[in-house]
């Protein structure tokens, strides 16, 4: 991430450089800095929530008493998957007028049907 805003950075002081406009670099310069500082204290405080934790990742989730919200992240798990995300499709996935709805609403009746046994 610090590598694509410091790429962008770049891109962008040079443009403005190029077109006459250099003083407005030092703003860009400025927020570079920053956004930087920023990057690294979430870095850094997501490494440590992460160590206090043992290294479980739902237990840093579940951590009600945190004061800072960091969003500590799975570096082998596919881009965008978390915990709370599910394959199957819920019945409340879907408005109550769609077509699917029912058979989404069956199968998921079938799929959580009790036994007897389970009932006591």
């Amino acid at each position: 991430m610090l590598a694509t805003l410091s790429a962008v950075t770049v891109v962008v002081a040079i443009f403005l450089i190029a077109i006459g406009m250099a003083m407005l670099a030092v703003p860009v310069a400025i927020l570079f800095v920053i956004l930087a500082a920023a990057a690294a204290f979430d870095a850094i405080m997501a490494r440590r929530k992460l160590a206090r934790h043992g290294g479980d990742l739902d237990s840093v989730e579940a951590d009600e008493n945190d004061a800072l919200p960091t969003m500590v992240s799975d570096e082998e798990a596919p881009l965008g998957a978390t915990s709370q995300a599910h394959e199957d499709i819920d019945p409340h996935d879907l408005p109550p007028d769609h077509p699917s709805r029912q058979a989404v609403e069956d199968q998921s009746r079938r799929a959580y049907a009790r036994t007897p046994s389970e009932d006591r």
